[in-house]
């Protein structure tokens, strides 16, 4: 008899109704602890030594005599002081979300002469890229990513900042990029500060003119291609010198490399960490990409070694991002593939902040709708009489293509069976501490795209 069918045999037999009402809350526990792993289990009748003990300390109660309920659990607490759940009563699916939602201790002991541990999740730690970055960081290299449009390049960057607790500083590159905005000049409202003299020194000029020391930066080149090559020269001299310590034999200290910035003051080197991306290598032309300017090879061997190309990783997405939103994930990755297949990236993308900002706005909405159906009023009553639908959110970004296109993406992804997939939605309970509308249908096809995907 399996663990189940026991429970049910007490609940049918005992004519205690203390033992009765336990052995019944035990069934139920079982029912939404065990998940599938125990139901698998007891109907091949197989058991974890968990359960076994609960049904053994039961039976012991009964057979003995034991009708109060206090003393049945007494029975059953002293089996689990001997006995305690491990990983090997749990089943996969459990264990990767345990995983996936933890926290670790980041520590990297000694990086630039200080010791740095922080919180992160480990399922952002765990990614087999997020491990050669930061080994990059430990290795004082510069990082370059490189990928087409939306596989969240910028994001990864800006996630290892986070990561760090360091200072995030994001200079735009294109070919209007100047010496200015990399080491600071003389402006009509006064001197600024370069974003590249920022990071190095870990000193932030702040909008009232005053300054702040940070612990690190983390300096994000964005679109470094599309850099005039000419400009990138200043970069590529700063960019060869973040190694360049150099050994004080005289006061056993290791001496910073330096730059000067728009005042031509001389800055020391602190806790600095580059990232640089781009859609393509930087010593190539592609047509795809007509902004871009076909680097000097002496900028490629800043990054010699540490140049990855970022492929979009819907399984990421999907559990960590969209936890929760299936339904939105499934749509936009299927939007995505319809605007690859229509060579339309060149007029909009679907990126992690489009998928983001379509979670934020839809949980907005529905935190707005429901807090006035709650108090049985009127929401054209409310502050917020006619809040952003996810819908407005799709509209707009469908609108950023040509007509022609626009139309040929809609077709291809069903945008009228989405609006129906959303109105469903909003008649689904919704909490804003956990939010929750996965169904078990989209969950299997959610996984089912990431398996064709990565085959």
């Amino acid at each position: 008899m399996n663990p189940i069918q026991e429970l049910e045999r007490i609940i049918a037999t005992s004519n205690d109704p203390d033992t009765v009402e336990l052995a019944k809350k035990r069934l139920e526990a079982l029912a939404s602890v065990g998940s599938a792993n125990v139901q698998v289990a007891a109907q091949s009748m197989e058991a974890s030594d968990e359960v076994q003990a609960i049904l053994a300390a039961l039976n012991k109660a009964i057979s003995g005599g034991v009708t109060n309920e206090a003393e049945v659990r007494r029975f059953i607490n002293e089996e689990f002081k001997i006995r305690k759940i491990s990983l090997s009563d749990l089943s996969q699916d459990l264990i990767s979300l345990i995983n996936s939602s933890r926290s670790v201790n980041l520590t990297i002991n000694k990086l630039f002469g200080i010791s740095l541990t922080k919180n992160v999740k480990a399922s952002m730690l765990q990614r087999p890229l997020t491990q050669k970055i930061l080994t990059d960081l430990m290795a004082r290299n510069n990082v370059y990513l490189y990928g087409g449009a939306g596989t969240g390049k910028t994001f990864i960057a800006e996630e290892i900042a986070e990561m760090l607790g360091w200072e995030k500083i994001i200079l735009n590159c294109n070919q209007f990029t100047s010496p200015l905005d990399i080491l600071g000049g003389q402006t009509i409202e006064g001197y600024q500060e370069g974003k590249l003299s920022m990071a190095w020194s870990n000193m932030i000029t702040m909008p009232d003119g005053s300054k702040k020391e940070v612990a690190g930066a983390v300096l994000i080149l964005d679109e470094l291609p599309k850099i005039d090559p000419n400009t990138a020269g200043i970069l590529n001299e700063a960019l060869a010198k973040v190694k360049a310590f150099i050994y004080d034999e005289a006061t056993n200290t290791m001496k910073a490399p330096t730059i000067r910035n728009g005042k031509n003051e001389l800055l020391s080197l602190k806790n600095l960490f580059v990232i640089a991306t781009g859609n393509v290598p930087l010593n190539t032309i592609d047509p795809d990409y007509e902004a871009n300017f076909k680097q000097d090879l002496s900028l490629q061997d800043r990054f010699i070694g540490s140049t990855y190309r970022v492929f979009v990783d819907l399984s990421y997405e999907f559990t960590d991002i969209m936890k929760g939103f299936a339904f939105i994930w499934i749509f936009l990755t299927k939007v995505r593939k319809a605007v690859v297949d229509a060579r339309a990236t060149g007029q909009a993308f679907v990126s992690l902040r489009l998928m983001i900002n379509s979670k934020a706005t839809y949980t907005a909405y529905r935190a707005i709708v429901d807090k006035v159906m709650e108090k049985k009023g009127n929401v054209s009553n409310s502050a917020i009489s006619n809040p952003k639908t996810i819908i407005d959110t799709m509209d707009d970004f469908f609108n950023l293509f040509k007509p022609t296109t626009k139309e040929t993406i809609i077709n291809q992804v069903d945008y009228a069976g989405f609006k129906k997939i959303v109105e469903a939605k909003n008649k689904m309970p919704f909490n804003p501490d956990a939010p929750n509308f996965d169904t078990p249908d989209e969950i299997n096809q959610a996984k089912s795209m990431i398996i064709n995907y990565q085959q």
